[in-house]
Formats: C-alpha cells, sequence, structure tokens
C-alpha cells in the first residue's frame, strides 16, 4: 500500500475527530472523536517515522531522523500552548473547528507534497 495515501487518510481522521467534536451535544460523539484520532495515530506514526528515514541520503538518516524528532516535539509544545490561548479567549467550540481547519490544511498539504513527489518520480523515471 502507498504509504503516503495512508498517512493523508489518517490526517482526514484527525481532521474529522476534532470537526465532529461540534456536530452534537451528545455525550456519545466523544468516544467516536477518540475513536477516529487513536486510528488516525495508529495509521500515521510508523508511517511517518518511515518516510521521513526513507528520504534521508544513505548515511545521514539519522540526521533527518533527529530533525523529524525536533519537529515533532516542537509541534506538541506549540499545540497545546495555542490551544490553550484560543479556549481562553474564545471557547471550547472556537477551538474545535481551528483545530480541525489546521488539520484540513495537513491534508491539503499532504496532497500537494503526494503530487510533488509523485512528478519527482516522474523526472528520474
Amino acid at each position: 500500500m502507498n504509504k503516503l495515501k495512508i498517512i493523508t487518510w489518517s490526517l482526514v481522521l484527525f481532521s474529522a475527530s476534532f470537526l465532529i467534536l461540534n456536530s452534537s451535544t451528545w455525550v456519545g460523539i466523544l468516544v467516536i472523536s477518540m475513536l477516529f484520532i487513536t486510528l488516525g495515530e495508529m495509521l500515521a506514526f510508523p508511517f511517518t517515522n518511515n518516510f521521513a528515514m526513507n528520504r534521508a541520503p544513505h548515511g545521514k538518516e539519522g540526521r533527518y531522523l533527529a530533525l523529524y524528532t525536533m519537529a515533532f516535539s516542537m509541534a506538541h509544545i506549540f499545540s497545546a500552548k495555542t490551544e490553550m490561548e484560543v479556549i481562553a479567549r474564545f471557547g471550547f467550540e472556537t477551538n474545535w473547528f481551528f483545530i480541525g481547519g489546521i488539520r484540513l490544511l495537513a491534508v491539503v498539504l499532504m496532497l500537494w507534497l503526494r503530487k510533488t513527489l509523485g512528478e519527482e518520480k516522474e523526472r528520474l523515471n
């Protein structure tokens, strides 16, 4: 299976997990959201790590994975701070739309990456 397609679908699940939180006041929507985000994480993490490693030039895999790990850590720090600021100023409902929108942007960027890598592969062949 195409790893980039799996990552793209995991991003869609991530986005949906936040956007559906505003769809209902039913408590069960939390369970559905947690299932979406859990499945998205289970799909994404092994393949994103593998993607970073496969893109690295031979002999520099460690450097690429270090950059991947640093970016991942920075995202954890800044996402928590950003979400807390959005919640404090605008409330939870706005936060769910904001985070869901950012994740939709990630889906669009992933589609762009897939297109760019496809063009790169065609040039090399």
